[in-house]
Protein backbone atom coordinates (compact mmCIF):
# COMPACT_ATOMS: atom_id res chain seq x y z
CA UNK A 1 0.00 0.00 0.00
CA UNK A 2 1.43 3.40 -0.99
CA UNK A 3 1.41 6.06 1.61
CA UNK A 4 0.89 9.53 0.83
CA UNK A 5 3.75 12.26 1.42
CA UNK A 6 4.43 13.77 4.43
CA UNK A 7 2.91 17.96 4.15
CA UNK A 8 5.59 20.54 3.35
CA UNK A 9 4.58 23.53 4.58
CA UNK A 10 5.39 26.56 1.71
CA UNK A 11 8.04 28.62 2.35
CA UNK A 12 8.94 30.78 -1.00
CA UNK A 13 5.85 33.55 -1.47
CA UNK A 14 4.71 31.39 -4.80
CA UNK A 15 4.16 28.65 -3.17
CA UNK A 16 2.00 30.13 -0.34
CA UNK A 17 0.24 32.21 -2.67
CA UNK A 18 -0.64 28.96 -4.65
CA UNK A 19 -1.88 27.16 -1.21
CA UNK A 20 -4.17 30.35 -0.30
CA UNK A 21 -5.66 29.84 -3.89
CA UNK A 22 -6.16 26.46 -3.70
CA UNK A 23 -8.17 26.79 -0.29
CA UNK A 24 -9.89 29.67 -1.70
CA UNK A 25 -11.49 27.52 -4.78
CA UNK A 26 -12.32 24.77 -2.48
CA UNK A 27 -14.01 27.04 0.01
CA UNK A 28 -15.83 28.35 -3.70
CA UNK A 29 -16.83 25.30 -4.83
CA UNK A 30 -18.16 24.48 -0.96
CA UNK A 31 -20.21 27.63 -0.64
CA UNK A 32 -21.68 27.43 -3.94
CA UNK A 33 -23.02 23.77 -3.97
CA UNK A 34 -24.02 23.73 0.00
CA UNK A 35 -24.24 27.47 1.27
CA UNK A 36 -22.14 28.83 3.79
CA UNK A 37 -22.94 25.99 6.50
CA UNK A 38 -21.49 23.73 4.20
CA UNK A 39 -18.03 25.74 3.71
CA UNK A 40 -16.82 24.85 7.13
CA UNK A 41 -12.87 24.77 7.85
CA UNK A 42 -13.00 20.60 7.50
CA UNK A 43 -14.70 20.74 5.05
CA UNK A 44 -12.41 23.14 3.07
CA UNK A 45 -9.72 21.79 4.28
CA UNK A 46 -10.91 18.18 2.81
CA UNK A 47 -11.28 19.72 -0.26
CA UNK A 48 -8.30 20.82 -0.62
CA UNK A 49 -6.21 18.03 0.26
CA UNK A 50 -5.21 19.77 3.62
CA UNK A 51 -5.78 18.83 7.00
CA UNK A 52 -7.41 21.07 9.69
CA UNK A 53 -4.57 22.28 11.47
CA UNK A 54 -2.47 22.90 7.89
CA UNK A 55 -5.03 25.08 7.18
CA UNK A 56 -3.95 27.59 9.78
CA UNK A 57 -0.85 28.08 8.47
CA UNK A 58 -2.82 30.10 5.31
CA UNK A 59 -5.64 31.30 7.58
CA UNK A 60 -6.81 32.66 11.07
CA UNK A 61 -9.81 30.98 10.86
CA UNK A 62 -12.80 29.71 8.27
CA UNK A 63 -14.16 32.95 8.43
CA UNK A 64 -10.86 34.65 6.87
CA UNK A 65 -11.21 32.28 3.91
CA UNK A 66 -14.65 33.25 3.59
CA UNK A 67 -13.18 36.94 3.42
CA UNK A 68 -11.07 36.51 1.64
CA UNK A 69 -13.19 34.68 -1.08
CA UNK A 70 -15.54 38.13 -0.41
CA UNK A 71 -12.88 40.34 -1.47
CA UNK A 72 -11.87 38.33 -4.57
CA UNK A 73 -15.58 38.32 -5.82
CA UNK A 74 -15.81 41.72 -4.82
CA UNK A 75 -12.80 43.24 -6.96
CA UNK A 76 -14.02 41.15 -10.07
CA UNK A 77 -17.46 43.00 -9.59
CA UNK A 78 -15.84 46.03 -9.59
CA UNK A 79 -14.02 45.38 -12.48
CA UNK A 80 -17.05 45.14 -14.92
CA UNK A 81 -19.26 47.53 -13.14
CA UNK A 82 -17.23 50.54 -13.27
CA UNK A 83 -16.97 50.28 -16.96
CA UNK A 84 -20.15 49.68 -17.00
CA UNK A 85 -21.30 52.86 -15.75
CA UNK A 86 -18.71 54.88 -17.30
CA UNK A 87 -20.65 53.89 -20.34
CA UNK A 88 -24.20 54.92 -19.55
CA UNK A 89 -25.71 58.03 -20.76
CA UNK A 90 -25.66 61.32 -18.46
CA UNK A 91 -28.40 61.73 -16.20
CA UNK A 92 -29.92 58.17 -17.39
CA UNK A 93 -30.68 57.08 -14.04
CA UNK A 94 -33.22 54.35 -14.67
CA UNK A 95 -30.30 52.71 -16.99
CA UNK A 96 -27.87 53.32 -14.27
CA UNK A 97 -30.15 51.73 -11.78
CA UNK A 98 -30.37 48.96 -14.09
CA UNK A 99 -26.77 48.88 -14.54
CA UNK A 100 -26.06 48.43 -10.99
CA UNK A 101 -28.55 46.21 -9.86
CA UNK A 102 -28.04 43.64 -12.43
CA UNK A 103 -24.35 43.62 -12.24
CA UNK A 104 -24.45 42.89 -8.51
CA UNK A 105 -27.53 40.13 -9.17
CA UNK A 106 -25.29 38.32 -11.79
CA UNK A 107 -22.89 37.58 -9.07
CA UNK A 108 -24.95 35.27 -6.98
CA UNK A 109 -22.41 34.22 -4.38
CA UNK A 110 -21.17 37.75 -4.62
CA UNK A 111 -24.52 38.63 -3.25
CA UNK A 112 -24.72 35.89 -0.43
CA UNK A 113 -21.08 36.99 0.58
CA UNK A 114 -22.04 40.59 1.04
CA UNK A 115 -25.40 39.22 3.14
CA UNK A 116 -23.51 37.37 5.88
CA UNK A 117 -20.60 40.04 5.59
CA UNK A 118 -21.24 41.65 9.12
CA UNK A 119 -23.07 38.60 10.86
CA UNK A 120 -20.43 36.02 10.03
CA UNK A 121 -17.54 36.89 7.91
CA UNK A 122 -16.36 39.37 10.19
CA UNK A 123 -16.52 37.04 13.24
CA UNK A 124 -13.41 34.93 14.62
CA UNK A 125 -11.02 37.41 12.95
CA UNK A 126 -8.96 39.89 14.12
CA UNK A 127 -9.60 43.60 13.90
CA UNK A 128 -6.48 43.94 11.24
CA UNK A 129 -7.88 41.58 8.78
CA UNK A 130 -11.22 43.37 9.06
CA UNK A 131 -9.49 46.82 8.87
CA UNK A 132 -7.50 45.46 5.96
CA UNK A 133 -10.63 44.34 4.21
CA UNK A 134 -12.30 47.62 4.61
CA UNK A 135 -9.46 49.64 3.56
CA UNK A 136 -9.74 47.48 0.23
CA UNK A 137 -13.37 47.68 -0.08
CA UNK A 138 -12.82 51.82 0.53
CA UNK A 139 -10.20 51.65 -2.36
CA UNK A 140 -12.70 49.65 -5.06
CA UNK A 141 -16.12 51.63 -4.01
CA UNK A 142 -14.07 54.79 -4.82
CA UNK A 143 -14.27 53.45 -8.49
CA UNK A 144 -17.67 53.21 -8.52
CA UNK A 145 -18.39 56.57 -6.76
CA UNK A 146 -15.96 58.02 -9.14
CA UNK A 147 -17.59 56.48 -12.67
CA UNK A 148 -21.06 57.12 -10.92
CA UNK A 149 -20.57 60.85 -9.95
CA UNK A 150 -19.23 61.20 -13.70
CA UNK A 151 -22.52 60.33 -14.70
CA UNK A 152 -24.87 62.22 -12.10
CA UNK A 153 -23.74 65.68 -12.71
CA UNK A 154 -26.64 66.78 -9.76
CA UNK A 155 -24.88 64.59 -7.02
CA UNK A 156 -21.66 65.13 -5.02
CA UNK A 157 -19.33 61.98 -4.30
CA UNK A 158 -20.27 62.05 -1.09
CA UNK A 159 -23.98 61.18 -2.33
CA UNK A 160 -22.92 58.52 -4.80
CA UNK A 161 -20.49 57.06 -1.88
CA UNK A 162 -24.04 56.88 0.47
CA UNK A 163 -26.27 55.84 -2.98
CA UNK A 164 -23.96 53.00 -3.33
CA UNK A 165 -23.24 52.32 0.87
CA UNK A 166 -27.45 52.24 0.74
CA UNK A 167 -27.77 49.70 -1.95
CA UNK A 168 -25.31 47.69 -0.87
CA UNK A 169 -27.01 47.52 2.67
CA UNK A 170 -30.44 46.85 0.50
CA UNK A 171 -28.98 44.03 -1.40
CA UNK A 172 -27.33 42.20 1.83
CA UNK A 173 -31.37 42.44 3.61
CA UNK A 174 -33.41 41.28 0.92
CA UNK A 175 -30.75 38.78 -0.29
CA UNK A 176 -32.11 35.63 2.62
CA UNK A 177 -35.39 36.92 1.72
CA UNK A 178 -35.19 36.40 -1.62
CA UNK A 179 -33.36 33.13 -0.88
CA UNK A 180 -35.32 31.19 1.86
CA UNK A 181 -34.70 27.42 2.68
CA UNK A 182 -37.29 24.88 1.67
CA UNK A 183 -40.21 25.09 3.52
CA UNK A 184 -40.50 29.22 3.75
CA UNK A 185 -40.21 28.82 -0.23
CA UNK A 186 -42.82 26.70 -0.61
CA UNK A 187 -45.35 29.00 1.62
CA UNK A 188 -44.32 32.03 0.26
CA UNK A 189 -45.32 29.74 -3.61
CA UNK A 190 -48.64 30.30 -2.49
CA UNK A 191 -50.77 33.07 -3.88
CA UNK A 192 -52.00 34.34 -0.48
CA UNK A 193 -48.32 35.16 0.74
CA UNK A 194 -47.54 36.74 -3.08
CA UNK A 195 -46.86 39.98 -1.48
CA UNK A 196 -44.25 38.94 0.84
CA UNK A 197 -42.03 37.48 -2.08
CA UNK A 198 -38.97 39.30 -2.60
CA UNK A 199 -37.62 39.80 -6.05
CA UNK A 200 -34.23 41.31 -6.15
CA UNK A 201 -34.07 41.93 -9.99
CA UNK A 202 -37.08 43.96 -9.42
CA UNK A 203 -36.75 45.42 -5.90
CA UNK A 204 -33.17 46.23 -5.81
CA UNK A 205 -33.48 47.95 -9.57
CA UNK A 206 -36.50 50.23 -7.81
CA UNK A 207 -34.53 50.82 -4.80
CA UNK A 208 -31.71 51.92 -6.72
CA UNK A 209 -33.95 54.51 -9.12
CA UNK A 210 -35.57 55.89 -5.90
CA UNK A 211 -31.84 56.39 -4.34
CA UNK A 212 -30.12 57.62 -7.43
CA UNK A 213 -32.95 60.19 -8.22
CA UNK A 214 -33.41 61.64 -4.58
CA UNK A 215 -28.90 62.37 -4.94
CA UNK A 216 -29.69 63.45 -8.87
CA UNK A 217 -31.96 65.95 -7.78
CA UNK A 218 -29.92 66.71 -4.33
CA UNK A 219 -33.41 65.89 -2.19
CA UNK A 220 -30.70 63.99 0.20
Amino acid sequence: MSVAPPFQRARKPEEISQRRETLLAAAAELFDAEGPAGAGLNAIAARAGFTKSNVYRYFESREQVLLELFRDEFGQLVDVLEPAIAAQSPGDVPGLAETISSTFLARPRCCELISILSSTLEQNVSEETIADTKTFMNNQTARIIAALAARLPGATPADCGWAIAMIGSLLAGMWPGANPPPAARAVLARPEFEHLRVVPARDLKRAAIALLTSIAQGRV
